[in-house]
């Protein structure tokens, strides 16, 4: 499967180009070695990863030596080749995807193969939210909402911001089922390039109304909640509230059925767009909010265009691949013993 280069290699071997190409996204020519740290090293316009950040995503794992990610990652692949039910699937997985969840992990060899095996499962236990998809399905919901990630990662703990915005007069089209399957799509997709270790996310409740409570299905939103929280590893270290409306109360009561308690009770209502910048610095927000970056919408536009490229369409559908083999597997207990899925949805209620 065609991915960035591997990033646990040394930069300065990084790039399997000339030298002397330096329109590479990947060079790090000694002579402007500052300028090189500052510089995306994936290759992506719009996922934006230093080598400043690659040191310090590593730093907070405890994971500097590239000699030892190159192990850890070696001795995992080992592994995974001698899992009947996950070997096909892990065939189709990306090296770089490997190490981020090396990373999820902190570093932990063990707890990387967990992380596999629930990833794998997980995905073929839940495929409405992330099997089949292609770039085209979303493009009625895209007529409603935005939802796209911030290119440059917050670097107290290296999360990526995650923006959802809604244009007026279009909740008609929302569905959350699908509003799900894009969010997966575009983390999934981002594991090939990211380097982050938890996300943020800032919902922006301007151009709503009550209507959107009604389409929010709190069976379907704890399912995503699971699949990102215990089946992905994602770590949530905040979700930011913008323009509430004032039913807000009902719409904090829904979302927090579908969450655990301390992802819950990292939810941030916030009066102003001052507010949220005491949170979350204006050098990574965009202009929307008073930061440095470019407007939410110029950066949906991009993403857009970036999504239907030939390589983008290529990953997404190479995603389908990620599938555990259940009637190979020894233990079919995964269900019990690592979702936790018997019953999790018929507790919840809605007043």
């Amino acid at each position: 499967m065609a991915g960035a280069v591997a990033i646990y290699q040394k930069y300065d071997v990084i790039c399997k180009c000339s030298r002397k190409n330096r329109t590479c996204g990947l060079y790090s020519g000694r002579a402007s070695e500052r300028r090189a740290r500052m510089k995306s090293i994936t290759g992506h316009p719009l996922i934006i990863v230093t080598e400043e950040d690659v040191e310090k995503s590593r730093s907070l794992c405890g994971v500097e030596q590239p000699e030892r990610i190159k192990e850890s990652l070696d001795s995992i692949d080992e592994w995974c080749k001698k899992q009947d039910h996950l070997v096909e699937a892990y065939n189709n997985l990306d090296r770089n995807m490997l190490e981020r969840l090396f990373l999820l992990a902190r570093g932990s060899v063990e707890a990387t193969k967990t992380r596999l095996d629930k990833i794998l499962t997980s995905r073929g236990m839940m495929p409405e939210l992330v099997l089949n998809r292609t770039v085209e399905e979303f493009d009625e919901l895209l007529q409603g909402l935005i939802y796209i990630p911030l290119p440059r990662l917050y670097s107290v703990d290296q999360s990526r911001i995650m923006v959802t915005q809604f244009f007026p007069g279009k909740l008609d089209n929302f569905n959350l089922l699908s509003y799900l399957r894009y969010c997966f799509m575009i983390g999934e997709y981002r594991l090939y390039y990211d380097y982050c270790l938890s996300e943020r996310y800032i919902v922006d409740l301007a151009n709503v109304n009550l209507s959107l409570l009604s389409k929010i299905n709190p069976v379907i939103l704890k399912k995503g909640e699971i699949l990102c929280s215990e089946g992905l590893g994602t770590k949530i270290k905040g979700i930011h509230i913008l323009n509430a409306p004032p039913y807000v109360d009902k719409f904090l009561f829904v979302l927090k059925q579908a969450l655990r308690e301390k992802v819950a009770s990292r939810i941030h209502v916030h009066s102003s767009y001052e507010d949220l910048r005491q949170h979350l610095p204006k050098e990574i927000l965009p202009m929307d909010y008073g930061g440095d970056e470019q407007y939410v919408e110029k950066l949906a536009s991009q993403w857009r265009e970036e999504l239907t490229t030939k390589k983008a369409r290529q990953i997404i559908k190479d995603m389908d691949k990620l599938v555990s083999d259940e009637t190979k597997r020894t233990s079919s207990k995964f269900n019990e013993e690592y979702m936790g899925m018997p019953g999790s949805f018929r507790k919840l209620t809605v007043d």
